[in-house]
């Protein structure tokens, strides 16, 4: 039983999400979800020899009921989050990875109606129809974000986009205006070869220094709500020799006021 548990990351963005609930950083908390390895306490008769579980064993698990009447399965971050609800040093229990527990919970939907991660800590209940659909809603799902340099081998090259889709432009624009290091961004598109439909590029002019790959991982997140299963953009900064050669006489969708 692995005593390393403290899934950092995944408190960190727990952390994040009750101080400032945005898009963004719900998203940021789903996708450090999916990575995260949980801890399961459980019951086992007979109990494991060797910490290896005998065939014939029986794995009882623990749930909790709300008011409400809902059951969820009751799962930990960390063995300290685990001991605010039992102090007993000899609890067992599992170690599994998120998908691990999904699919325990689904496959035993007529029980659970979800899992409670850290019910004495940060008490967030993940619900059946989240587990679902988190992998969509997760910036590692199904649709794609470009945030590598856009090749132009092939392509038409970067041309203005005058009508970006609303939603996208204005989720982009909310994000922009909560950082300090944005200067101004550039809404344009690229048809690809063998494509018919433009994709879209979002280059990104920065005022300050730091790392490119937190700039358009955090810009990636906040635009992938807005994206349809498929759809993908890309990002460039506007520092590129390329994107800055493209942009030049274009109006910038955003600029810091």
């Amino acid at each position: 039983m692995d005593k390393d548990i403290e899934n950092a990351s995944l408190k960190e963005a727990i952390e994040r999400h009750g101080s400032d609930p945005t898009q963004e950083n719900r998203l940021w908390l789903l996708h450090e979800l999916i990575d995260a390895r949980l801890i399961l306490p459980v019951v086992i008769i007979p109990q494991p020899v060797n910490n290896k579980i005998p065939e014939d064993a029986t794995v009882n698990y623990f749930s909790m009921q709300t008011k409400s009447g809902q059951t969820y399965l009751a799962v930990f971050s960390s063995l300290e989050e685990m001991g605010k609800w039992n102090k007993n040093p000899n609890k067992m229990y599992l170690v599994r990875s998120y998908e691990s527990i999904k699919q325990l919970v689904l496959a035993n939907r007529k029980h659970y109606d979800g899992f409670v991660l850290d019910p004495m800590g940060c008490n967030i209940a993940v619900k059946n129809e989240l587990m679902e659909n988190v992998e969509r809603l997760s910036p590692n799902g199904s649709n794609t974000l470009h945030t590598q340099r856009v090749e132009t081998e092939g392509n038409s090259g970067l041309l203005p986009a005058y009508n970006p889709p609303e939603k996208l432009a204005d989720a982009l624009k909310e994000y922009f205006a909560s950082k300090d290091n944005i200067k101004a961004a550039y809404f344009m598109q690229t048809v690809k070869k063998g494509d018919k439909k433009p994709t879209y590029v979002i280059v990104v002019d920065f005022c300050k220094d730091g790392s490119l790959k937190d700039a358009f991982d955090g810009i990636a997140a906040a635009a992938h709500s807005t994206l349809s299963e498929g759809e993908e953009i890309g990002l460039m900064p506007a520092f590129d020799k390329m994107a800055a050669r493209y942009i030049k006489g274009v109006k910038a969708f955003y600029e810091k006021e």
